[in-house]
């Protein structure tokens, strides 16, 4: 496996910071979060790509994902992502997440997603880029068997899976060794970071936890990727203190 971080968590270093103290650290890569507030503005990705490009050369850092929330038929934004993934040797991207309320019916919201993503698919093609679902409660994907469903009718080299455990843990848990398995050629990233619920009152509330000491069990995270041989990129969104 491979490791990087994801800016999110890294709002006071500016961009040559991040990618000097990730070098330092000996992280693999860097994933790159795409705000207006930072680390990169999303209507100057191709520009700031170009520009970050030989910064991370210099430190042999890769770049593992950027990180959008850009709508699913904002399909302009999502062609400027995928010509700065290009430009930056990366090989995936997460769009924005279709939420969810219970104030439309799931199985609607499904069909129109799904209908986006396939044009969103069709619009990046040439990129040889594939937009991750990443596994987030409050969506129409807060389980990898939810999130399976809409990557599903693609061609896994098209599209994956970002499995979030600790997104999980507040809601869409499953067995974790079942949910990897059940992703097979889709799980293509994982974010590490972790949870509990603390009573508050009368009301359970969720809080970010150290990564020993959350309701996720890393250890089983870790021998479960292993058991399905995944290869791929770790990426730390831990945003306890």
């Amino acid at each position: 496996m491979k490791f990087s971080v994801q800016t999110a968590t890294l709002p006071e270093l500016s961009v040559p910071e991040v990618i000097t103290k990730l070098s330092a650290h000996g992280y693999d890569a860097v994933e790159w979060r795409l705000h207006d507030d930072y680390h990169i503005k999303p209507v100057e990705v191709e520009r700031q790509a170009k520009l970050i490009k030989p910064l991370l050369d210099d430190h042999d850092l890769k770049v593992s994902c950027l990180m959008g929330y850009a709508p699913l038929p904002d399909i302009d934004q999502h062609k400027r992502v995928a010509e700065a993934c290009a430009i930056l040797g990366c090989t995936r991207f997460r769009p924005g997440a279709v939420l969810y309320d219970g104030k439309h019916n799931y199985h609607d919201i499904y069909l129109t997603t799904i209908d986006d993503i396939g044009k969103m698919l069709d619009a990046i093609a040439d990129f040889g880029v594939k937009p991750l679902i990443e596994t987030h409660f409050g969506t129409i994907a807060p389980s990898a068997a939810l999130a399976l469903r809409l990557v599903e009718p693609f061609d896994p080299h098209r599209i994956g899976v970002n499995f979030d455990p600790a997104n999980m843990i507040i809601e869409g848990r499953e067995c974790w060794q079942l949910g990897l398995e059940l992703l097979g050629p889709y799980l293509d990233y994982v974010h590490a970071k972790n949870v509990c619920w603390l009573r508050e009152g009368e009301h359970w509330r969720w809080h970010f936890a150290s990564l020993e000491e959350g309701q996720v069990d890393w250890q089983e995270i870790a021998a479960g990727l292993k058991r399905v041989n995944y290869s791929g990129y770790v990426s730390f969104e831990n945003f306890f203190q």
